[in-house]
């Protein structure tokens, strides 16, 4: 009789860690999809790595539309030299809720992510050599350079370097291009 009892309360005390354990993984599904839901909102740059929500007035300085002006280098990648000409003109957007894509294939930049995350880390000529395998000097570009990475929901968008206010450097492809902010005088 005592091991019936006994086999009762330990099937009762399993039962109710299960039941337990079901409650609380059921809880942090809900958070995780709250959490999942706010990922989506578009998001701002204020501290190299620290991604924030935007305030609604704040603008980056590569917000805005952008004109492909130039090849700036070739690496090694997908893009042939026709591609990547095929490209010189074309008009790319970043802003707070909508970026352009850019990636491996030239029709990439066809696709327009909604609410992209903009990432910004600050990275020294060494590192960028040894990542991209391309000296700054054939970028116009000196050191250190500030590394925007654009994702989305669906994952990465675009990467791209900031040379100055008017001037970006994005790479797709293994090829490295200038774009100009549109409307200046260099357009």
């Amino acid at each position: 009789m005592n091991k019936i009892k006994n086999k009762k309360s330990t099937l009762l005390s399993i039962i109710g860690m299960v039941f337990i354990g079901i409650i609380g993984l059921t809880g942090c599904s809900f958070a995780t999809n709250d959490e999942a839901k706010n990922d989506t909102e578009p998001k701002e740059v204020v501290n190299p790595n620290v991604v924030t929500e935007p305030d609604q007035g704040a603008s980056e300085p590569y917000f805005g539309e952008w004109i492909i002006n130039q090849v700036q280098a070739y690496g090694i990648g997908t893009y042939s030299r026709e591609d990547a000409e095929s490209l010189i003109g074309k008009t790319l957007i970043f802003t707070a809720i909508k970026a352009s894509y850019f990636g491996d294939q030239p029709s990439a930049i066809e696709k327009v992510a909604i609410n992209p995350i903009y990432t910004e880390t600050i990275i020294s000529e060494s590192d960028f050599v040894e990542q991209n395998r391309i000296p700054f000097d054939l970028l116009g570009i000196k050191a250190p350079i500030t590394e925007i990475n654009v994702s989305d929901s669906n994952g990465h968008v675009a990467t791209f370097f900031i040379k100055d206010d008017n001037t970006l450097i994005i790479t797709g492809g293994g090829t490295y291009f200038e774009l100009i902010r549109k409307g200046t005088k260099n357009q």
